[in-house]
């Protein structure tokens, strides 16, 4: 069987963001389009990167359009409408009085200009990137992407988002309903913006059809000062130092590991956050979001253990915490088999290291500490989310029933011996009130 359409891949060029090489997957067909003789070869964008999961996502269609062309014979004893496949396809050689209706816009080309209309605002690099994969690898290649504005409704949409729940993820399993949620958060961005622009000519938004999926809320569930002082004990050294500055800072694991020693102003108390260390390992000043460019204020112990680090580490490395080769740590790395040994010979159960993140939070709230410098000391726009927060603590009676004494918890960091145990050591309670035990009573 003659084979019409086939992948191959563009030149290569390089990336202006990160200078990385990067290749297009094209489609190369045989088809007789206006104003041609004969059937002659043209070559299309699919507008995804090159790469196995795009070929396997075109893999269906491409199998169609060969086979629209194969019984045409190429277009010439047929019509083939092949812009139902490429968003940017353009009708090369057809004369502007044809008759060919001017192309209309897809849900796939409002995705490309909305990602384009993204550098320069408020949302970071970073986070730009990380709605470019959601679309990549969840839109562009889909049906969805084909459908034009203006026949869109929320059934287009609530088929894709059965698709999208098809996913599967490493294991095996089904993608969780809280990632879908998040990937449709992003598309009901750029679509309800299309629709108050004009572009999706209905009375009402398609997306306010389409509801979130039904997702377990699960309880809050950060580290007790108690359980933070049995993690403490149980590491030494760096390790322990990266647990407490994390803990009584708040900062996220990129903006941790990114850390260098000019950021640290030991005169002021403050760790001055204005880069990151990315999942692939590369240090970037792009942050999530304006606000994360923030300086963030040392408590004693923090100060503590960073001083104690500058004899082994300020010499043969810029970053406050780094790897015996002087690069910084890495976050998934840290986020595996070390921290899952420390919370085993702590006795704790399970939980992310982006936990302590959650956990400064809890603290924070728990020694009374307002909620508007919170949210600063976080880098987040607002307070709403701390005050989402605040609430489901205080209904699940995670908030000790008097203020947390800081000062206590510092001194009993403190007064920790120098050197890991073995196993969880008994330590004195700083707050009863912090125990389930009490919280139930």
């Amino acid at each position: 069987m003659r084979t019409y359409a086939r992948f191959e891949t563009s030149v290569p060029y390089r990336s202006r963001r990160n200078n990385r090489e990067r290749r297009y997957l094209l489609v190369s067909f045989l088809w007789k389009g206006p104003g041609d003789e004969r059937p002659r070869r043209y070559r299309e964008s699919t507008g995804l990167e090159d790469s196995r999961a795009s070929r396997r996502a075109w893999k269906r269609r491409l199998e169609v359009i060969n086979e629209e062309l194969l019984k045409t014979h190429g277009g010439l004893t047929g019509i083939v409408d092949l812009a139902r496949y490429f968003p940017h396809f353009a009708l090369k050689g057809a004369e502007p009085d044809c008759g060919q209706a001017q192309r209309r816009a897809t849900v796939g080309d409002l995705v490309r200009d909305y990602l384009e209309s993204l550098p320069g605002t408020e949302v970071g690099e970073y986070t730009r990137r990380q709605y470019e994969a959601v679309f990549r690898t969840h839109l562009l290649g889909s049906a969805l992407a084909q459908v034009h504005l203006d026949e869109l409704t929320d059934n287009h949409i609530k088929k894709w988002l059965g698709e999208v729940r098809q996913t599967t993820v490493r294991g095996g399993k089904l993608i969780q309903a809280s990632t879908v949620n998040k990937i449709l958060a992003r598309v009901r961005t750029a679509l309800t913006l299309a629709w108050k622009r004009g572009d999706i000519p209905r009375s009402v938004n398609p997306m306010d059809l389409v509801e979130n999926l039904r997702q377990e809320s699960a309880e809050p569930n950060p580290f007790t000062p108690d359980e933070l002082l049995a993690l403490f004990a149980v590491t030494e050294g760096q390790q322990r130092a990266l647990y407490v500055a994390f803990a009584l800072t708040g900062l996220r694991p990129g903006e941790m590991f990114g850390l260098c020693w000019d950021s640290v102003d030991m005169r002021n108390l403050e760790l001055r956050v204005h880069q990151q260390v990315l999942e692939n390992g590369k240090v970037s000043d792009q942050l999530k979001t304006p606000k994360s460019r923030r300086n963030v204020t040392m408590f004693e112990p923090v100060k503590t253990a960073i001083a104690a680090l500058q004899a082994k580490n300020r010499l043969r490395t810029k970053f406050v915490f780094a790897n015996r080769d002087g690069s910084p740590l890495n976050v998934r790395w840290q986020d595996d088999d070390p921290w899952r040994r420390a919370l085993e010979r702590a006795e704790l159960e399970y939980r992310r290291l982006y936990l302590l993140r959650h956990t400064y939070t809890f603290l924070m709230l728990s020694a009374g500490k307002p909620l508007q410098w919170i949210a600063a000391q976080l880098g987040h726009r607002g307070v709403a989310k701390i005050d989402e927060t605040y609430g489901r603590w205080r209904d699940a009676h995670k908030l000790p029933a008097r203020p947390l004494d800081l000062d206590e918890f510092f001194r009993a960091i403190r007064n920790l011996p120098p050197f890991a145990a073995k196993t969880r050591p008994n330590l004195p309670r700083i707050c009863q009130e912090f125990s389930s035990e009490a919280a139930d009573g």
